[in-house]
């Protein structure tokens, strides 16, 4: 199933690339800043594990800051990179349980001039990230208290995921825009590992949809004139 998936995605991504190399391209294109934006992961089951244990559940959405860029070509094709990361916390009593989200990529996208001072773009980013949870069961008296019964325990979660987006891009000044984002997020989790050493744990589907907004610093350049026939140096 994650191969079908993945198969897709790439397809898709093969293909608007092979459509967009088609067209001419005439307009510069470059954009980059600070983004963020928000992932609602279905997290039961982590959950169930810790109610297990005595500890809250983690609630979402994980909202994530982060930024990247990309430059290229209108009608032709973008390239790229884009990293977010953000962590959500609950407390009950002295227990207490952080989730950890990090993903970052490589970017290519294709976009479309949709009017004079915007454009309209589909690409996916390609990379991989971390899932981290800490679980804190106690407040330790002081150092050697921790050190005798150390009261945190760390997990983490490595994945290969990939994000197909839509992208707005509003070009408030020519050296300034806003965009808007929206995407579904798609990962292929490893193994849950504890310090170097694998174990086995709940699992989750780390699938959700993807909204964010970014302040962008670039923008569009101005259309190259085509050369008359014939024309020769």
């Amino acid at each position: 199933m994650m191969r079908r998936v993945l198969g897709i995605v790439l397809a898709v991504t093969v293909g608007a690339l092979a459509a967009g190399a088609a067209e001419q391209a005439v307009v510069g294109l470059g954009h980059g800043g600070f983004l963020v934006g928000g992932l609602s992961f279905d997290l039961s089951p982590l959950n169930q594990a810790l109610a297990m244990a005595g500890y809250p559940a983690v609630e979402g959405p994980v909202v994530v800051f982060g930024g990247g860029g990309g430059g290229g070509v209108v009608g032709g094709v973008v390239f790229g990179g884009l990293g977010f990361g953000g962590m959500t916390s609950v407390l009950q009593g002295e227990k207490r349980a952080d989730l950890e989200f990090g993903f970052g990529g490589f970017l290519v996208e294709i976009p479309r001039q949709a009017g004079d001072s915007a454009i309209l773009a589909f690409g996916t980013v390609l990379g991989g990230g971390d899932l981290t949870v800490k679980a804190r069961a106690r407040v330790p008296v002081d150092f050697a208290d921790a050190l005798a019964q150390p009261p945190l325990s760390q997990f983490g979660l490595g994945f290969f995921g990939c994000l197909p987006y839509l992208r707005l891009q509003i070009q408030v000044f020519p050296w300034l825009a806003i965009e808007g984002w929206g995407g579904y997020f798609i990962a292929f989790p490893g193994q849950w590992e504890e310090g170097d050493r694998e174990i086995a744990g709940p699992k989750l589907d780390l699938r959700a949809p993807f909204f964010g907004l970014r302040i962008s610093f670039g923008g569009i350049g101005s259309p190259v004139e085509p050369e008359p026939e014939g024309e020769t140096e």
